[in-house]
């Protein structure tokens, strides 16, 4: 079981919907009390980001990660349409990790 869950959220430029999001996403795990670090990258460095246990990204993209990282479209955090849904998806995902 892991201690906690390391996670990047990625967009186009790595700054503006990154921080909107990652912001979001803190604000999920802590209310869940699931110990996190999260870094901004930009969405063309996710195939080649390492030490990752998923990675969430706030533009379409096809891109896989070389290491093996779960891609999830974070896109509903920013928008709001849909967050509920991704909300659960993403706890089931980082409750799944830190259970390996």
């Amino acid at each position: 079981m892991k201690a906690k869950i390391n996670m990047a959220v990625a967009c186009g430029g790595g700054i503006f919907t990154t921080t909107v999001v990652t912001d979001k996403i803190k604000e999920i795990l802590k209310k869940e009390k699931i110990p996190f670090s999260i870094s901004p990258h930009k969405i063309t460095e996710v195939p080649n980001l390492e030490g990752y246990d998923l990675i969430v990204v706030t533009g379409k993209t096809n891109a896989q990660n070389k290491a093996g990282a779960p891609v999830m479209l974070g896109l509903p955090l920013f928008t709001g349409v849909g967050a509920d849904k991704f909300t659960e998806e993403l706890l089931a995902e980082v409750k799944r990790i830190m259970a390996e």
